[in-house]
């Protein structure tokens, strides 16, 4: 199954989406090493680009 995470907040925007493993795990399609990004939680998360 495959799940989109969109928020926004004002000035900003990011998209992610995921594909929900047998096992329960979670994949992620959209992920872009070459991005700046963060770790949250454990996972590696985009930053949000500002406008």
């Amino acid at each position: 199954m495959a799940i989109a995470w969109n928020p926004s907040l004002t000035g900003a925007k990011i998209e992610e989406t995921f594909v929900i493993l047998q096992d329960g795990n979670l994949e992620n399609l959209t992920f872009d090493p070459k991005f700046p990004s963060v770790e949250v939680e454990g996972r590696l998360r985009a930053v949000p680009w500002e406008i």
